[in-house]
């Protein structure tokens, strides 16, 4: 079998296969053994005809076509890799030359991953891990996170709203352009009587929260604002609005102390183990912070090598992916994804054509971390693709070996040490320094 590969636009690889004839000549005598059986031939119980007489009722052709099927199926996988061809969907079969007598030839034309050379890595290798001290600050801002993350919700009589507090409002909002038009009633475009909102959180529109601050239970007041630029609702974005406000409730969070209590709600035996393990995990969260940024300068350095013809099937892969993260974030806040567009005044098309620049970068990144495992010879084992699975398999309280032998089932095994790898591959290069004479560190 000989094989040559031409890659053609959009990422497709065209594979062009030669059978030898006396594969070919055997590749018909089992076709004829194979279909002999289907056709019924005069004066003969069926599957006994002879091939000539069978040729002569039912014609060379039929052996021929049967012949090239079970010689594409034989020999596909096979001139793929020596094509170092990886698919990407269906394939595309074209019959060139069929003939008992010649060599039987084939093209394969299927979408496939590009081969990417992205040169040598000890460059962008050499450059520097510098991770920074973690500061005193840095350690006490997250004790003071985890405090608050334990605080009780205390409701407040007296005083007027402060930063920090939980605050309910009865709220109405109109758009100034509407009270200009000179309606007499203006329709609000909000209206809640029991608006929830953490004062500084960020979570509500900007220059909301800080207005809040100083209100008092019960009175009236208008809040005067301008929907900023960027606001994901393209029907409020730039627009004046005012808010006819009355805070009806006000709870403020009761902190505890950090002391040994808090560290034995946390788990801690003490309030020492509780600042030696935030001091640790300070410390890391500095370290990941410090590889992360590095990897993001290393592909933005090897992206720059490299010119690529993106796989369309990837890159509508990663937009999937994309939405699908949107969606769980989207129902996580109570909304979804029929929601976010309405809001946008756009279509599903829309946003999926507003995604594929990110998505298109993603597999740009995917592709060269593919391409530095390769070259730095990095393996995901079955026992690391079993191990990532292990978490899985207890969260949902199924035995190991069940979960593993439904993701093979699925057929997606493979897809997962795929993930793995360039996971492993984007460490790799987060984390290994070389020197200039070569060595690693």
């Amino acid at each position: 079998m000989d094989v040559a590969l031409e890659r053609l636009p959009n990422a497709v690889a065209k594979v062009s296969v030669t059978i030898e004839p006396t594969d070919v000549s055997q590749a018909v005598d089992l076709a004829f053994k194979s279909v002999v059986s289907r056709y019924n031939i005069p004066g003969f119980r069926r599957g006994k005809a002879p091939r000539k007489i069978f040729e002569r009722y039912v014609g060379r052709g039929v052996l021929l076509q049967e012949a090239a099927q079970q010689l594409v199926d034989r020999h596909y996988q096979e001139a793929l890799r020596t094509a170092s061809v990886e698919p990407l969907g269906e394939p595309r079969i074209n019959i060139v030359t069929l003939d008992e007598d010649k060599p039987f030839q084939f093209d394969i034309e299927v979408e496939s991953k590009p081969t990417i050379d992205i040169g040598s890595l000890d460059d962008v290798l050499q450059e520097p891990l510098v991770i920074p001290e973690a500061t005193d600050e840095d350690i006490q801002r997250e004790l003071d996170t985890l405090a608050k993350s334990q605080a009780q919700l205390v409701p407040v009589e007296d005083d007027p709203v402060s930063m920090g507090d939980h605050v309910v409002l009865n709220l109405k909002g109109y758009l100034a352009d509407n009270e200009a038009d000179g309606e007499a009633e203006p329709e609000p475009f909000v209206e809640d009587d029991e608006y929830a909102v953490e004062v500084g959180s960020g979570m509500a529109v900007e220059g909301l929260e800080n207005q809040l601050i100083g209100l008092v239970r019960g009175e009236p007041q208008t809040i005067l604002l301008t929907y900023p630029e960027n606001h994901p609702d393209v029907a409020l974005k730039g627009q004046n609005v005012r808010f006819e406000v009355t805070v009806t409730d006000i709870k403020r969070p009761d902190i505890p102390l950090i002391d040994d209590d808090l560290a034995a709600t946390l788990g801690y035996d003490d309030e020492a183990a509780l600042k030696a393990a935030v001091d640790s995990r300070v410390k890391e969260g500095v370290k990941e912070q410090a590889e992360r940024d590095r990897l993001a300068n290393i592909l933005g350095k090897l992206k720059e090598r490299v010119t690529l013809d993106l796989p369309p099937q990837l890159v509508v892969r990663a937009i999937h992916n994309q939405l699908q993260e949107l969606d769980n974030m989207l129902r996580q806040m109570g909304a979804n994804l029929d929601d976010y567009l309405e809001s946008r005044q756009m279509s599903f098309d829309q946003l999926h054509e507003e995604m594929r620049p990110q998505a298109e970068e993603r597999v740009k990144e995917e592709l060269i971390l593919e391409a530095v495992a390769r070259m730095e010879n990095l393996v995901v084992s079955d026992e690391d693709v079993i191990d990532n699975l292990r978490p899985l398999a207890e969260a949902y309280h199924e035995t190991l070996d069940d979960l593993v032998a439904a993701t093979q089932n699925r057929g997606d095994f493979e897809g997962l040490r795929g993930s793995l790898l360039i996971a492993k591959a984007g460490e790799y290069l987060a984390s290994t320094v070389r020197v200039r004479d070569g060595a690693q560190g």
